[in-house]
């Protein structure tokens, strides 16, 4: 189902591999080299690591020279001229995000597996480890006039709040993991959160609603099996929208058109 006004901020593809050993993070470059028209803009991505050290015999010595903290460069970020797609090529693997405007599933699906073949010819992967669709979007939800707004009526998940209980809810953070018969073995992380008040586009009060669905699952594939696509096409995106269309409401639906 397509709407003229998708909640999505943000679609990503990411896909985790195993690199060979000799393998060297700048060879990652060479990405760019059919893609610099297109993805003009590169900056490192550093990966914070820490560690430290201790006396086995003293334990109970802590000394701040045994801390340590490096930042370590694990790939390149390439960005659109227009800002609206981000590739991540890293050692760990491959990362594509488009953000809004998000057309459709074809346009983004299309353009993230023929990047990742691009990938795969400059890293030779020796195999993927791990499949993902993320989609974070972010439902605007009007405040009536008299003020007040029941989110029961645009959201199906939401914490359940004893009614002996009399308070208000001004707020709250909730993560969710789940698992599905029909798309095992995948699994689905869902964040939903709500922001502080926002004015809509017709300068009306409203609640922003942040329902993050990550979907993925843990492979053992060569980088050119037709099984990656499988899981992505007929799995990975039916169980995101799955989650999406019975977590919100008919009501919810009329935002988006």
């Amino acid at each position: 189902m397509r709407f003229p006004n998708p909640p999505i901020t943000e679609a990503i593809f990411d896909i985790t591999v195993n690199l060979p050993d000799n393998f060297h993070q700048e060879e990652l470059l060479n990405f760019q080299e059919d893609i610099k028209e297109s993805f003009p803009n590169i900056q490192k991505r550093m990966a914070l690591q820490g560690g430290f050290e201790f006396n086995l015999e003293k334990p109970e010595e802590v000394n701040p020279q045994f801390f340590s903290i490096s930042n370590q460069p694990e790939g390149y970020i390439f960005v659109s001229s227009d800002q609206e797609r981000i590739i991540q090529a890293k050692l760990q693997g491959f990362t594509f995000s488009k953000l809004k405007p998000y057309q459709s599933w074809k346009d983004f699906y299309g353009e993230a597996y023929k990047l990742w073949q691009k990938y795969v010819e400059v890293t030779s992967p020796l195999k993927v480890v791990r499949l993902a669709l993320r989609y974070v979007n972010q439902i605007i939800i009007p405040i009536p006039e008299e003020g007040g707004i029941e989110l029961k009526h645009y959201i199906k998940i939401l914490p359940e709040i004893p009614s002996d209980l009399s308070v208000a809810l001004e707020g709250y953070f909730m993560q969710l993991v789940l698992s599905h018969t029909e798309y095992q073995p995948s699994r689905a992380i869902i964040n939903q959160t709500i922001g502080q008040m926002v004015e809509n586009d017709e300068s009306k009060k409203a609640y922003p609603l942040i329902l993050d669905i990550d979907v993925f699952q843990e492979v053992n594939l060569s980088p050119d099996d037709e099984e990656i696509k499988n899981i992505f096409e007929a799995n990975l995106k039916c169980f995101r929208e799955d989650i999406f269309f019975k977590s919100i409401t008919e009501k919810t639906e009329e935002l988006f058109r």
